[in-house]
């Protein structure tokens, strides 16, 4: 992630915090970014550099003026008059991982080989968020019947190998010492 996404989700995640509106500020940054994400032509036109940062701004608040906090819109009018509306994505993403850290949000990824069910899900959760001593757990699940059975959880950078693939790794590993 490059170190200008970094930066503006970090002054921007303050001033929400300051302002008790992590959650507004987050909703409106998705729904900005979503739009950027999502419709080609408007994205084109906000990088197109033939086209001037006054007109650029001009739409942006035609788009989005009624529909997003002011703060948000003079945001996104600040990453114009800078040149930087293309990390636009980059800052939405490390927006969210700063206010999860904030609100003491704990974010994983289940990795299992067969769909799990939502009780399972809710025990792998519950025991990490004791673990973690966090208020809340977000859970991204994948299936990947690569790891034969088991799963896997990974948190930040770290990884919990609970999976039969990781366990005859390991079994492997003890006999070839």
């Amino acid at each position: 992630m490059p170190l200008v996404e970094k930066r503006y989700a970090e002054a921007l995640t303050d001033v929400a915090a300051k302002a008790g509106k992590l959650d507004e500020y987050q909703g409106d940054l998705q729904t900005a970014a979503g739009t950027y994400n999502d419709i080609s032509d408007f994205r084109q036109f906000l990088l197109n550099p033939e086209v001037g940062t006054d007109e650029k701004k001009q739409v942006i608040s035609k788009v989005f003026d009624n529909g997003l906090m002011k703060e948000i819109v003079n945001f996104l009018m600040l990453l114009l008059d800078k040149g930087r509306i293309k990390y636009l994505p980059g800052i939405l993403e490390e927006y969210i991982r700063i206010a999860d850290s904030k609100r003491n949000t704990l974010n994983m990824t289940i990795i299992s080989a067969t769909p799990l069910l939502e009780s399972q899900i809710n025990s792998i959760k519950d025991k990490y968020r004791k673990q973690y001593s966090a208020n809340n757990v977000k859970a991204a699940l994948i299936v990947d019947q690569g790891i034969m059975g088991g799963i896997k959880v990974q948190i930040g950078d770290r990884i919990i190998d609970g999976s039969v693939e990781g366990r005859l790794q390991d079994l492997k590993e003890l006999l070839m010492k």
